[in-house]
């Protein structure tokens, strides 16, 4: 029987008090991106649906460390891995009443 891996196993809040900021570390659930931090920045939706009925997700976000990986090895498989994360995260959130909303158009 395989076992499937949750996604809130393979990432955890960390903190840096030095510098003020809480970024996502990614555990050893996350496999080659082990070790590695990051943060989200400004998040959006598409305005249109995809192929499959979704709207697409945008964000943007920072490497705060890269675990000594090189900057090529973060391609579309952490791409997918940071939104599969950040999808998570917003559901938490909703669930807890917790989502924050931020208006950067003005």
């Amino acid at each position: 029987m395989v076992q499937m891996t949750k996604i809130t196993d393979k990432y955890k809040f960390v903190q840096n008090t030095t510098e003020k900021w809480t970024g996502i570390g990614l555990t050893k659930l996350a496999g080659k991106y082990q070790g590695v931090v990051f943060q989200f920045g400004k998040v959006s939706f598409g305005e249109k649906e995809n192929a499959d009925g979704r709207l697409p997700l945008h964000f943007q976000w920072k490497l705060l460390d890269s675990n000594g990986l090189p900057e090529d090895f973060f391609g579309e498989e952490f791409y997918n891995l940071m939104g599969d994360i950040l999808c998570d995260v917003i559901d938490n959130q909703l669930e807890e009443g917790k989502l924050q909303y931020v208006n950067t158009d003005n």
